[in-house]
């Protein structure tokens, strides 16, 4: 672990994000430090929020780029074409904060044997316009 603190105590948060500044400025290396987002972020298909992430706003307020894997929900099952019992195997990654860089596109990977990701290719589905499903 890299440290013991309360995550929800925005003063010893500051301190850690803090720590890693230093450590980044001294080395000039980039630090990236995982983190996971609260249940009920994760349960409401909000995970790829910026305030999804667990505990206090320190971690998202101090950091210059935020990174997520969310879940693919039941909507974005059908959006993409995935029957409900796959929607399991597959995740979006995406950036929801970026400070010093340009947009970023989401992508979605899909779990292999061993929990591997590997890039998934979907093709988003078109709804017809003005004829209920099932009757097109």
């Amino acid at each position: 672990r890299f440290h013991i603190e309360e995550e929800n105590a925005s003063g010893p948060m500051a301190q850690v994000i803090g720590r890693m500044e230093a450590i980044a400025a001294d080395t000039g290396c980039s630090i990236v430090f995982l983190h996971h987002a609260s249940k009920g972020a994760a349960m409401m298909g909000a995970g790829d929020q910026q305030q999804a992430s667990r505990g206090s706003s320190v971690l998202v307020d101090n950091i210059r780029w935020q990174s997520y894997l969310s879940s693919m929900t039941s909507a974005e099952a059908e959006e993409w074409g995935v029957d409900d019992d796959q929607r399991r195997f597959f995740v979006r990654f995406g950036v929801s904060k970026a400070n010093y860089g340009a947009p970023f596109a989401d992508r979605w990977f899909r779990r292999h044997d061993g929990g591997v990701l590997k890039p998934a290719v979907l093709e988003r589905q078109r709804k017809s316009k003005g004829v209920p499903r099932g009757e097109a």
